[in-house]
């Protein structure tokens, strides 16, 4: 065979995997758009339901099974257990939830959150500050919190 027809098929051949490969990357990068502009609704949808003061809107945000693991206490399971925790930290004076997003990887119908947060109370002073990881979990189309770990970063208070 001859060898200028065999480097041929090979350069062919290897412009036609990365070009594969490059446009499987993209449809991965709009899908994982997608996945993180979901995630974002959804916790906006959070933070609208403490500047409201309605934990029933928080609660809502989870799956039907989901799990909040808060710092310095039990693991909190199920809906009714998740807005009951969040009336309470909207009646200790809460009265904003600020979420930023850092990363969002997902596989299906699973994702991972990470980011920051920040509790305000009404007169705007910080409550508490941190970071989270959420894994979300695609429920009848709709992205919803499944398991919610937070940890604060304010330093410990001196008894």
């Amino acid at each position: 065979m001859n060898p200028r027809l065999v480097l041929g098929v090979i350069a062919a051949a290897g412009i036609l995997v990365l070009g594969a490969a490059d446009a499987g990357a993209q449809a991965g990068t709009a899908a994982g758009g997608a996945v993180r502009a979901a995630i974002e609704a959804g916790n906006k949808k959070f933070s609208d339901g403490a500047a409201k003061k309605d934990a029933k809107i928080i609660a809502a945000a989870y799956t039907p099974d989901g799990q909040a693991f808060p710092p310095n206490a039990d693991v909190v399971k199920g809906r009714a257990a998740l807005q009951q925790m969040w009336q309470s930290v909207l009646d200790s004076g809460v009265a904003s939830i600020e979420l930023a997003t850092t990363e969002v990887e997902s596989s299906g119908n699973i994702a991972y959150e990470s980011g920051t947060y920040s509790m305000k109370t009404r007169d705007g002073k910080v409550a508490d500050r941190g970071k989270y990881c959420v894994v979300w979990k695609r429920v009848g189309g709709e992205w919803l919190l499944h398991r919610d770990i937070w940890s604060t970063s304010l330093p410990e208070q001196k008894k």
